[in-house]
């Protein structure tokens, strides 16, 4: 190994391989005693430095940490949560290019990763000013979610996730209904949707379009949760979506507590989207370093003029 970590481990691991560290005991490292070691070990189980970082409390300390804004952007899934997304059936989307825009690459969620999420957001499928961010629901229709979900006083505890990773080519007809009910898009979806219901106090489930819809409907997960139905942000006729929406919040406002210090907003939608009713994507769902602006309003577009694949990112 380099003497990369030399100056975080003590003399005697200084030099060695990563993984003889990662066996060690925690006072590998350096400024940890050995009566530190044997306390981590009565207190939280952990024998190792392996087990140290990987260690849920110290995780939770930092989802509580992060209620106050702190980090400001999202550090990206926890290592368990990695490991999960590396499992997704990537190589069978890649089956079929004519349904899928492959080359920009997956996007797997937008919000908590942490075990606070007690809304869950089904939608469908990443479009351009997501496939940027790497997080679903971050162009107009997910400002649009998001004011959704400061009606219900809701400000961080959700979980957002689609029915498929990769965009998609047309609507949600047929063909991409049949590949949504297969497996394995099928099987890795409702494991994905099994994973945070069992990690995630789960107060209610959001269906969105047609795709979202279908998604919940085939996940045997579903029983006896609270599933509200809506249409897709994007859904034409803003007088109906919005008369459409407003029943959803009526169901959803006896179920979900707002989160702390927050409250609901009992007004309900008007006949269009005022701008109180459009909430910019907060940083705290967005990768570091992605510009400010990048969340607020629509900065993306495909341009496919001349045959290349190419997404045209702009500036305000």
């Amino acid at each position: 190994m380099s003497h990369s970590y030399d100056p975080i481990v003590v003399k005697a691991f200084r030099g060695k391989p990563v993984q003889d560290v990662l066996k060690a005991a925690p006072d590998a490292l350096k400024g940890v005693s050995a009566e530190d070691a044997q306390r981590l070990k009565q207190s939280f189980g952990v024998d190792t430095v392996r087990e140290l970082a990987e260690n849920p409390y110290f995780h939770r300390a930092m989802a509580v940490l992060a209620g106050t804004g702190v980090p400001r952007f999202d550090p990206g899934p926890p290592l368990d949560w990695e490991t999960f997304f590396a499992e997704a059936p990537l190589q069978h989307y890649q089956q079929f290019p004519e349904r899928f825009r492959l080359d920009f690459g997956p996007v797997y969620y937008r919000g908590r990763l942490d075990g606070t999420a007690r809304v869950l957001i089904v939608g469908q499928d990443p479009s351009v000013n997501e496939i940027l961010a790497h997080r679903i629901f971050v162009g107009r229709s997910g400002q649009r979610i998001q004011g959704f979900l400061h009606k219900l006083g809701i400000t961080r505890s959700y979980l957002m996730l689609n029915t498929f990773l990769y965009s998609v080519r047309g609507q949600f007809f047929s063909e991409l209904e049949n590949l949504s009910g297969q497996d394995p898009i099928l099987s890795y979806r409702n494991a994905y949707l099994d994973r945070l219901l069992k990690n995630n106090p789960v107060e209610a489930v959001v269906a969105v379009g047609r795709g979202g819809q279908h998604a919940v409907a085939n996940w045997p997960g579903r029983s006896g949760l609270s599933v509200v139905e809506m249409f897709h942000p994007s859904f034409r006729d803003e007088q109906r979506l919005l008369e459409d929406w407003n029943a959803a919040l009526q169901e959803l406002h006896p179920v979900v507590e707002p989160d702390d210090g927050e409250q609901a907003d009992p007004n309900p939608y008007g006949q269009s989207f005022s701008t109180t009713d459009i909430q910019r994507i907060p940083t705290y769902d967005l990768p570091f370093g992605l510009p400010d602006w990048h969340g607020d309003g629509s900065h993306a577009q495909r341009d496919n003029s001349d045959g290349k694949k190419r997404i045209v990112w702009q500036a305000p």
